[in-house]
């Protein structure tokens, strides 16, 4: 072969080489660019999640229409109340949502993804601008979520915990707060146990709560507070029914308890019925949102209030008044007979006729602790029913700075028990004979009062 041939023939190898090698070359940068564009993160949605005015979640349980209202989420109707927290998260992972990887372009079949049916959320600003997400299934590897826009056909995975939050249930959209409301906006609050009023309460204009049924006292603001405390934090465990036609199944035909509550903003309803089972151990119990008819249980223990008396709610002293407004107490109790003189603004005092303001602190405390025994005689149990009769047994009659008298009454009810009597009228509360035997009792104090008058005088 001529050497002008061989060395032809090898350019023209050459020449093919090097043309299959840029091709190679162009091929892989191709699949490069290809790749660098699938997992580049994609802008899908971008808005201000703070002007959003409603937002419109539709899923395989319903469509369900939210409206921001008076700084809060509703929604628009009234089949349950809207769990705010859930309806802006919603809003704040989709106004700001980015792709975390493009799956594929130009898809027929949506059903692999879950798009076929998918999750559709509508959001709304005040602007009247919409945006739409279609949320289908996780990825096989639980890593993330599919996702796309309507009307286009391309595939993206979006993070999992927006995809989560994306498909929230109809349950998730339902707020579980028997009351989602602060306990000091509360104004009227009520129990009722086994078709029974236990205590019916408002909070007046002065800031007290006052009992209004079944009798009308005023209210311990203290132990209220913890109530109300508890019953705001109280949420339902699950939902499990919604207007069921037979209410017996859950012991809602006949609730166990019934509370009522009510801000100036909103108010409900809760039927508590039977407890889940009939387990020994068992600590759930059903209850019932009477507004919208949801069905639920939680934990009975959530609300340690139910079963407790019109007494721990009741300001527990029949007559309390500060010692700086009295002017004289006058004790007729058995075998105590004493009248106590009070000045406290200028620190004198006398028992019985005797000066013992320069006796020393031991005596004064004595005799502080003897007032304060009388003013805190404890109540022991509510009797709106009964009709006292008789005379009076033992009295306190207090005489204010201001001149005005008010005079309580212990009325034997029993060998055990009092009725109370404040100025002639019966205020539906008893008390134990024994508690003015206790430590630190009437009588007690009394006596330990004398005894230090008597060490001081010698």
């Amino acid at each position: 072969m001529k050497q002008g041939k061989i060395i032809a023939l090898l350019a023209g190898a050459v020449v093919l080489l090097t043309g299959g090698y840029l091709a190679l070359r162009l091929k892989n940068a191709e699949k490069t660019k290809q790749k660098q564009e699938q997992e580049a993160p994609v802008s899908l949605i971008s808005f201000d999640g703070d002007a959003t005015a409603s937002l419109t979640v539709k899923n395989e349980e319903g469509t369900f229409r939210f409206l921001f209202q008076n700084q809060t989420w509703v929604l628009d109707g009234d089949e349950f109340t809207a769990n705010p927290y859930t309806v802006s998260a919603i809003c704040s992972y989709m106004c700001n949502l980015n792709s975390v990887k493009t799956i594929a372009k130009d898809v027929t079949d949506l059903s692999p993804y879950g798009l076929s049916d998918p999750v559709k959320l509508t959001a709304v600003t005040d602007s009247g601008d919409s945006y739409q997400l279609l949320v289908g299934n996780p990825t096989p590897t639980n890593e993330s979520y599919y996702a796309m826009l309507p009307g286009t056909t391309t595939v993206y995975t979006i993070d999992y915990t927006s995809g989560s939050v994306f498909r929230a249930n109809k349950n998730t959209l339902k707020n579980r707060y028997l009351l989602d409301a602060y306990s000091t906006e509360i104004t009227e609050f009520s129990l009722e146990r086994d078709g029974k009023l236990i205590y019916s309460m408002t909070h007046d204009a002065a800031m007290q709560w006052i009992i209004n049924q079944p009798i009308q006292w005023q209210g311990y603001t203290s132990n209220i507070n913890e109530i109300l405390d508890t019953f705001v934090r109280a949420t339902a465990t699950a939902f499990v029914d919604n207007n069921p036609s037979d209410l017996s199944q859950y012991g809602l035909d006949q609730p166990s308890y019934r509370i009522h509550a009510k801000t100036d903003a909103k108010e409900t309803t809760i039927l508590l019925g039977k407890m889940v089972s009939n387990a020994e151990n068992e600590v759930s119990i059903y209850g019932m949102f009477q507004e919208s008819g949801q069905v639920f249980y939680m934990t009975k223990a959530a609300l340690n209030f139910l079963d407790d008396d019109l007494l721990s709610v009741a300001y527990p002293y029949v007559y309390n008044p500060d010692a700086s407004t009295v002017k004289q107490l006058v004790v007729d109790c058995n075998d105590v007979q004493a009248t106590l003189e009070l000045d406290t603004l200028n620190k004198k005092y006398s028992c019985n006729g005797v000066d013992i303001s320069d006796m020393g602190d031991e005596v004064t405390q004595a005799f502080q602790n003897f007032y304060q025994a009388v003013a805190t005689m404890g109540l022991s149990q509510v009797d709106p029913d009964a009709k006292p009769e008789g005379e009076a047994a033992i009295s306190f009659t207090y005489t204010l700075q201001s001149g005005e008298v008010n005079r309580v009454e212990l009325i034997p009810a029993s060998d055990t028990t009092y009725w109370i009597m404040k100025n002639g009228t019966y205020t539906n509360f008893m008390t134990r004979k024994k508690i003015l035997n206790v430590t630190g009792g009437i009588i007690s104090s009394y006596e330990t009062l004398q005894k230090k008058i008597q060490e001081a005088s010698k």
